[in-house]
């Protein structure tokens, strides 16, 4: 995305605190002190009105920060945070993330690499013991319903919804579609987690155009 997107726009990607080379949160961050994070950084970059591109856990950033911050475009993908769940999310939530704070830090990462990851994508992230336990505690802290921050977002808004995706129920996009007024829905058939690997044509076309209009 970084490649396909560097050559019109200004491209800042930051490694939030406890991923990549970023230090750890001292305390259990939710998503409202990351979106604060955020624009602690926007601000300190001299950007008045950002393009926000969130995937995943950095889509339900992207809504706490839309909400509350000048935004020029929101773009959501496989985003969570409304009380839409299903047996294998809460299995994982309730089960297998508590159960990896026992193990030593980097075991649930590697394995949810090996065990999740799409047959096209390729991790190069080396996953380092800066995986702990502080990280299982903000993945499994009691869930934060973003709705009502949804309902106060102003922003023209796309958001993409992978049909099969696996990790993020599909059904939270067009919720979120629902809440966000003015906002466009694009529902990427065949694709998980991770349509812009799988779909890339479909993707970038929509992104695109939402990017120039």
């Amino acid at each position: 995305m970084i490649e396909r997107l560097s050559k019109e726009y200004h491209i800042y990607v930051v490694d939030l605190p406890g991923f990549g080379l970023s230090q750890e949160p001292s305390k259990t961050w939710s998503v409202v002190d990351y979106a604060a994070f955020i624009h602690d950084f926007v601000a300190a970059v001299h950007v008045a009105s950002p393009i926000i591109v969130g995937h995943s856990f950095g889509g339900r950033i992207a809504v706490a920060y839309a909400s509350k911050y000048a935004v020029k475009k929101l773009v959501l993908y496989s985003n969570g945070g409304l009380p839409i769940v299903s047996l294998k999310s809460e299995f994982n939530r309730h089960v297998v993330v508590r159960l990896g704070k026992y193990f030593p830090p980097n075991f649930l990462y590697r394995s949810h690499t090996v065990l999740f990851r799409p047959k096209h994508y390729q991790n190069t992230i080396i996953v380092t013991s800066k995986r702990s336990r502080r990280m299982l505690d903000i993945y499994s802290q009691p869930f934060y319903n973003l709705e009502k921050h949804m309902k106060e977002i102003k922003a023209p808004t796309l958001i993409f919804v992978g049909s099969n995706d696996y990790i993020t129920n599909p059904k939270i996009g067009k919720r979120t579609h629902q809440l966000i007024t003015g906002s466009q829905l694009v529902k990427v058939p065949n694709a998980t987690h991770f349509a812009h690997i799988e779909s890339p044509t479909s993707f970038y076309k929509a992104l695109e155009r939402f990017l120039k209009g």
